[in-house]
C-alpha cells in the first residue's frame, strides 16, 4: 500500500488499499473454508464423525460450524501481539516441513494399497502421459489456474507487515525473493513427482490397478478391459492422493492443517495492519475509527474486528472454488499496480526512487503489469471487470475529495519531466508573426502593492502572453 500511494499518488493508494485490505480477509476465510474441509474428510472417515449428516448441504454446515470455531481461535491468537503470533508461525513452519519430508519419501515407497490408488512409483511411461494436460470437461488452464493462484499471495507477507520488523529494507527483499524460490521450487517438485508417479485415474481395486495401464487415453476416462468402471481415486479425482502418496497419509493430513492455519493467521494480521495504514492517511471519510492503535504496538483492534466479520460472512459461503476467484483477482490488480509503481518511479527518473537490487530492470516492472493485467481478464472476464470498476470508482471518490496530501509521487516527477521537455521543444521553434506572444517582466514587487500595474499589464496580454 506505502510503495503503491506514494508512488502513483492518494488515488491510486487508497483504491488498492482497500481493495488488498479486503483480498487479505477474504484470504483468511479461503484457507479456513480449506482447513474445514480436510478436517471435515478426516473425521468422517476415519472416525465417523459429523455434526449434521453426510449427505451435501449437511457437509457444508459442519465446514461452516468447524470454520468459524477455528477463525475464532486464530483471531484469539493474533489478538495477543505479533511475539504470539510469530511463535505460533514457527510451530506451523515445522510441521509444514516435516509433512513435505515425508511426502518426498512416500514416492519411493509403492504397496498394493496405494498401487490400488493408481501410484506405481517413478515410471516414465506415466511421466510421458501425464506431461500433456488433462482437464476435466468445463475447465482449463486459467480455471484451474485461478483456484491456485492464492497459494502464492502469501509472498507479501512480511510486507504487510513492514511495521513490526526491525530493518524493513533489508529484510523485506530478502524475505519475499527467499518466498517466492521456496514455494516455486517446491510447487514444480511436488507437481513433478506426482505426475511421474501416479496415473490420473484409478478404481481403488488392486486386482483392477495391479498392473500398469497399457492404454493411458482408456485409463483417464477410467475404461478397465473396456468395461466402463467408477474411479474415485487417481490424480483427476482424489483430493487426498497426496495422502496417499505420502510414507504416512496423516502426517499429510497435519501438514494441510498447518499450511492453511498459517496462511490464515498471516492474513489475518496483514489484512488490519493495511487497513490502519489507509486509516492513517485519512483518504476516506469515518473510517479513521478502525486506524486507532492500541498498546505498545499500536495494534489497531478495530480493524483486527472488521477482519474478523469480513472473513466469516466469507467462511459461511463455505466452497472453496468460489472464493478462490475473488481472491485471485483482487491480488492480481494489487500486484498490477505495484508493478506499474515501479515502472513508472523508473521511467519518471524520479530522484527520490533509488532501487537497491542490482538485477532490476524497469521493463521487466512494465512486462509485469501486463502480464498481471492479461492474467486477470483472461482467468474471469466479468470478475475482473467488477474488479476494475470498483478500483476505478474508488479513485474517482478520492480524487472528488481532493484530500490534503503531498507524497512526492511520481506522477509529479513525470509532470515535471513533460515540462521540461516541452520547454526544450519550444526553444527550438521559430518565432512566426501568427503566432506571437507578449512576454513581460513586471516590476511590482510583492503583485498585490501594485495592482493597478498588474491588471494594466494583463488587459495588454489579454492571457495570450506571459507575465
Amino acid at each position: 500500500y506505502y510503495l503503491i500511494s506514494r508512488s502513483l499518488g492518494p488515488e491510486f493508494g487508497g483504491a488498492i488499499g482497500i481493495v488488498f485490505a479486503i483480498a487479505n480477509a477474504i484470504a483468511v476465510a479461503m484457507y479456513i473454508v480449506g482447513f474445514a474441509e480436510t478436517l471435515c474428510e478426516v473425521l468422517r472417515v476415519e472416525g465417523g464423525f459429523w455434526i449434521f449428516g453426510e449427505d451435501e448441504k449437511s457437509q457444508l454446515n459442519d465446514m461452516r460450524i468447524w470454520g468459524l470455531v477455528t477463525l475464532i481461535i486464530l483471531f484469539g491468537i493474533s489478538m495477543a501481539g505479533m511475539a504470539w503470533e510469530s511463535k505460533a508461525q514457527i510451530v506451523l513452519l515445522i510441521l509444514l516441513i516435516i509433512a513435505m519430508i515425508n511426502f518426498v519419501v512416500g514416492t519411493f515407497i509403492r504397496t498394493d494399497e496405494k498401487t490400488a490408488e493408481g501410484f506405481y512409483g517413478y515410471n516414465d511411461k506415466i511421466a510421458k502421459y501425464n506431461l500433456m494436460p488433462h482437464y476435466n470437461e468445463g475447465e482449463n488452464f486459467f480455471s484451474v489456474f485461478s483456484v491456485f493462484f492464492p497459494a502464492a499471495t502469501g509472498i507479501m507477507a512480511g510486507a504487510n507487515i513492514s511495521g513490526d520488523l526491525n530493518d524493513p529494507s533489508a529484510a523485506i527483499p530478502k524475505g519475499t525473493l527467499l518466498a517466492i524460490a521456496v514455494s516455486t521450487i517446491t510447487y514444480i517438485l511436488f507437481a513433478v513427482q506426482a505426475g511421474v508417479t501416479t496415473v490420473l485415474s484409478a478404481t481403488g481395486n488392486f486386482a483392477d490397478m495391479e498392473l500398469l495401464p497399457t492404454n493411458f487415453s482408456e485409463n483417464r476416462a477410467c475404461v478397465f478391459d473396456g468395461v466402463q468402471k467408477d474411479c474415485e481415486y487417481g490424480l483427476l479425482n482424489s483430493f487426498s492422493a497426496m495422502s496417499m502418496m505420502s510414507g504416512y497419509k496423516h502426517i499429510i493430513t497435519i501438514g494441510i492443517f498447518a499450511a492453511t492455519l498459517s496462511s490464515a493467521l498471516a492474513s489475518l494480521v496483514s489484512a488490519p495492519k493495511v487497513f490502519q495504514a489507509v486509516c492513517k492517511d485519512k483518504l476516506f471519510p469515518k473510517i479513521s475509527w478502525f486506524g486507532k492503535g492500541f498498546g505498545a504496538n499500536n495494534e489497531p483492534w478495530r480493524a483486527y474486528a472488521l477482519a474478523l466479520l469480513v472473513a466469516a460472512a466469507f467462511v459461511c459461503i463455505a466452497e472453496l472454488n468460489a472464493i478462490a476467484p475473488i481472491i485471485t483477482n483482487f491480488f492480481l490488480i494489487s500486484y498490477t499496480l505495484i508493478n506499474y509503481s515501479c515502472f513508472e518511479a523508473s521511467f519518471s527518473n524520479s530522484p527520490g526512487w533509488r532501487p537497491s537490487y542490482k538485477y532490476y530492470n524497469t521493463w521487466v516492472s512494465l512486462a509485469g503489469t501486463l502480464l498481471c493485467a492479461a492474467v486477470m481478464f483472461i482467468t474471469s472476464w466479468w470478475t475482473a471487470l467488477i474488479t476494475v470498476v470498483i478500483i476505478y470508482a474508488l479513485y474517482r471518490f478520492i480524487q472528488y475529495r481532493k484530500p490534503a496530501v503531498n507524497w512526492g509521487s511520481s506522477k509529479q516527477a513525470l509532470k515535471y519531466n513533460n515540462a521540461l521537455d516541452l520547454i526544450h521543444e519550444v526553444s527550438g521553434i521559430s518565432y512566426h508573426v501568427k503566432n506571437f506572444r507578449p512576454q513581460f517582466l513586471v516590476l511590482t514587487g510583492t503583485p498585490s502593492s501594485r495592482p493597478k500595474l498588474v491588471s494594466f499589464m494583463a488587459n495588454i496580454s489579454k492571457g495570450y502572453g506571459m507575465m
